[in-house]
Order: structure tokens, then sequence, then C-alpha cells
């Protein structure tokens, strides 16, 4: 069990978005998609976007 649980206390457009994959200049990008697994990058990027709270609406009316 992880010992750092994931607080979701900050918005979604406070944390931002990823404009380009980081996989694009990556030394490793010949190993891709087995390479993503060990990825420390790619683990604090999760980490963060996971700590954020969708700001819209979880559902959708026409």
């Amino acid at each position: 069990m992880d010992n750092n649980p994931i607080k979701r206390d900050r918005f979604d457009f406070e944390i931002g978005y990823l404009t380009k994959s980081p996989c694009l200049n990556c030394e490793f990008r010949k190993e891709l998609p087995k390479c993503h697994a060990q990825c420390k990058l790619l683990d604090k990027i999760q980490t963060r976007l996971a700590r954020g709270i969708s700001s819209q609406s979880s559902r959708y009316e026409s």
C-alpha cells in the first residue's frame, strides 16, 4: 500500500495541463511503450495530476 496518499486539494486549472508529451524528446523514446513503467518523470506528472479535482461538471446536459 502507498504510504503517500494523494490529497485532492487543488483544481485542475491550478495544476495546469501538458502542452507536449515529455516522451517526444526522451532519450529512451525508442523503448516506448516498455519504458513508461519505470519513468520517474511520468510518475511525477501522474502524481501531480492525480491531486487535482476536475473543474468540469461530471454530467453533461444538452
